[in-house]
């Protein structure tokens, strides 16, 4: 009876899984449909309904068109970031982040080739040295005998290697990236509007938040060297 019940259950949620994928194609289509009518907004609509059931690089990559159309730079690079943290190597979204990156001069948009190398795939290369370099120091251990001085000392390489990697890698994903969704948002010396203005940054300009003071942000701009506080609402998180 048990089974029966357990059974019926996965065949529930299945139908629910298909018919909501199913709604998003349509509304996904929907929003495709109005955006080559040049009706922006109306688009915009349909793919924000889409990101809350189906969050996708293909999702954010259309929205961030849209934004792009509607004239709003920091929202249209916010959604084409997000897109590239799923498919860090597309060439439709990494051509329009460059390009808008050039438009607005700014340098914390270029990505390297190890930045879009998938963490997970880091921890399984790290892990599996790990288990071979062991096994050759076991080996060694229970067979004196053998020479396996270059096993050795190629496995502690590849082991050092990938943990110093593995390392970066995790630190990087620690960070957390924003983007300013305002033009000539001002930045302070510390977090309230009594503190002195050092700075503004223009819409779109990538950063990296540092820390929190209620609803004030410090925040680091890695290219310009500099960093300041400024107010929650002026940046979106990536």
């Amino acid at each position: 009876m048990r089974k029966i019940v357990v059974f019926i259950l996965m065949v529930f949620y299945s139908c629910q899984f298909l018919c909501s994928a199913e709604n998003s194609k349509e509304k996904f289509l929907l929003g495709c449909d109005f955006y080559k009518k040049a009706e922006y907004k109306k688009a915009l609509d349909q793919f924000k309904l889409v990101e809350n059931e189906y969050p996708a690089s293909g999702v954010f990559y259309n929205i961030g068109n849209t934004y792009f159309r509607l004239g709003k730079i920091g929202k249209a690079l916010v959604y084409y970031e997000r897109a590239r943290k799923i498919s860090p190597f597309d060439n439709d979204i990494n051509f329009n982040i460059k390009f808008l990156a050039e438009m607005i001069k700014d340098q914390d948009y270029k990505q390297t080739f190890f930045s879009g190398v998938d963490i997970f795939l880091l921890k399984l290369f790290f892990s599996f040295s790990f288990f071979i370099f062991i096994i050759i120091i076991s080996v060694k251990l229970f067979r004196p005998g053998k020479t396996l001085f270059w096993p050795i000392i190629g496995s502690l390489v590849f082991f050092v290697l990938f943990s110093v990697l593995y390392f970066v890698k995790y630190q990087q994903q620690k960070q957390v990236e924003a983007v300013a969704i305002s033009n000539n948002v001002e930045i302070r010396s510390g977090p309230g509007e009594n503190f002195k203005v050092n700075f503004t940054l223009p819409e779109g300009k990538k950063m990296i938040i540092l820390g929190r003071s209620g609803s004030w942000l410090e925040i680091g701009v890695k290219s310009m060297g500099i960093k300041g506080w400024l107010e929650e609402q002026y940046i979106e998180v990536i």
